[in-house]
């Protein structure tokens, strides 16, 4: 782990929480001061005992890590002076602002000066070597306090004792431990009250299959009887051709008998 990022992480965190003691009143102030003694106290921990001794030895970085030594120890000193105190004060005040201040000077000449000496000291190895050691000894600490909760403002008293926005959510029908609502069982088609479901289907079915049966019946014997017409009506000129000429010979039948009888009387009646 990149060590200077670590460092810098916890002076943006200390930064944030100056930020907002300057906001802050009473006993919500105090335990804002709090978060940033515990901050202050860890991250001094882990740099006098593991990144510091990794840097003095060194002619580039040995001066600055001892004035960083110095500083350190004012800055202990203001944060007992803060802590023995059990209310805010003008003069609690005015050595918090002393606090802020050495603080903010130790940070830039950590952040512009020391930092910068130490990369060139320190192999890359070395350098995240000991950023796993300074987290590992942030862990083992602690870490960060948890913050408090903020002193509400005028309109968040004014709602409290007016009851307002502190109803609690309704608890769900799972969580309040109710069952769900059954769904409502599908309609059995064909189905009649009390008897049994799929009979009237059934009958619609036969009566369908039924009904089919006579109609193909009735339509194959409009087919046979349109047949039987159809060939009655083929036969018929037949017949008639037929008997026209049975009338057409007969007719020339009996000519020729009346020819042959008058042929006769003629004959006798020349003798």
């Amino acid at each position: 782990m990149d060590p200077f990022e670590l460092l810098k992480k916890d002076h943006k965190t200390v930064s944030e929480l100056f930020e907002r003691i300057e906001a802050a009143t009473g006993k919500v102030k105090l335990g804002i001061f709090q978060q940033i003694k515990n901050e202050l106290e860890l991250h001094t921990h882990i740099e006098e005992v593991i990144f510091y001794p990794a840097l003095e030895k060194a002619n580039e970085t040995r001066h600055l890590t001892l004035e960083a030594y110095e500083e350190h120890r004012v800055v202990k000193d203001l944060l007992g002076e803060l802590d023995s105190a059990k209310a805010v004060s003008d003069e609690w005040e005015a050595r918090l602002t002393v606090l802020k201040e050495n603080v903010e000077h130790h940070v830039d000449e950590e952040e512009n000066e020391l930092f910068d000496k130490a990369n060139d000291v320190l192999t890359a190895d070395e350098a995240e070597t000991l950023g796993d050691r300074m987290q590992a000894e942030k862990v083992k600490r602690g870490g960060i306090a948890a913050q408090p909760a903020e002193e509400p403002g005028l309109l968040g008293k004014i709602a409290s004792a007016l009851g307002v926005g502190t109803s609690s959510r309704k608890p769900s029908k799972v969580s309040s431990g109710r069952r769900p609502a059954p769904k409502k069982a599908a309609k059995k088609t064909g189905a009649k009250k009390g008897g049994k479901p799929g009979t009237k289907s059934a009958v619609s079915k036969s009566s369908r299959s039924a009904a089919v049966s006579r109609s193909e019946r009735s339509r194959a014997g409009k087919r046979k009887q349109a047949a039987a017409k159809s060939n009655a009506e083929a036969r018929s000129p037949r017949k008639g051709t037929a008997a026209k000429k049975k009338g057409t010979a007969a007719k020339t039948g009996r000519s020729k008998q009346a020819a042959a009888k008058k042929a006769t009387r003629k004959a006798r009646r020349g003798r």
